[in-house]
């Protein structure tokens, strides 16, 4: 366990440039990031616990009734909450698909580019692993989900310019991929439905 935490953390340091012999395998890559996940949504939790209380509080005690509001709902919260612990729960799948997801697009635009294919596979993983040990940054409270995402884009780039050696703009349109099909996505289902609606 303290080797696979050690490998996950070089990972991260090393981000463009893997030098350890043992390479950080699927299964200790997605449980240690699971453990994060489960961290940072206590985090939250416990958060949401301090909010609610801090409310009943202010809302109860004579001198602060004025800074709150008359009628509050907790129902963003009650969201919040369970988005949280559905993201927790369902995060094996999430990662699986994420990972198929990058590890795809990157094979496509490698091919695409006409790059050299030998070690394609073994380059991706090592690049995929260093963008997904950004998760370390789950241990910071409050801005650590938004820092991990920032810092597997950045992973994600500085990968692909090292590893592949792709240029800035080959790196960026595979960055750009998920928002490309999720355009195509809208597209698609708009002139669907257009369809349709002729028909009736």
């Amino acid at each position: 366990m303290i080797e696979s935490l050690q490998l996950y953390f070089n990972a991260f340091k090393n981000y463009a440039n893997p030098e350890d012999e043992r390479k950080l395998s699927y299964f200790e890559l997605m449980g240690i990031s699971w453990s994060l996940n489960i961290l940072y949504a206590f985090y939250s939790v416990f958060a949401l616990y301090l909010g609610a209380k801090s409310y009943g509080y202010f809302s109860n005690s004579k001198d602060f009734t004025h800074l709150t509001l008359e009628s509050f709902s907790f129902k963003l919260q009650k969201i919040s909450l369970l988005t949280t612990l559905f993201a927790v729960i369902f995060y094996p799948f999430i990662f699986q698909f994420a990972y198929k997801f990058w590890k795809t697009a990157v094979k496509f635009y490698a091919n695409l580019f006409e790059y050299d294919s030998e070690g394609i596979e073994e380059k991706t993983d090592e690049i995929l692993k260093s963008a997904f040990s950004a998760n370390l940054f789950l241990f910071l409270p409050l801005i650590g989900n938004f820092l991990s995402n920032i810092a597997m884009i950045y992973f994600l780039f500085r990968g692909l310019q090292k590893k592949i050696e792709f240029t800035s703009l080959q790196a960026s349109l595979v960055l750009f991929t998920p928002f490309f099909m999720a355009f195509l996505f809208c597209v698609f289902s708009a002139s669907y439905f257009m369809f349709l609606f002729t028909l009736l």
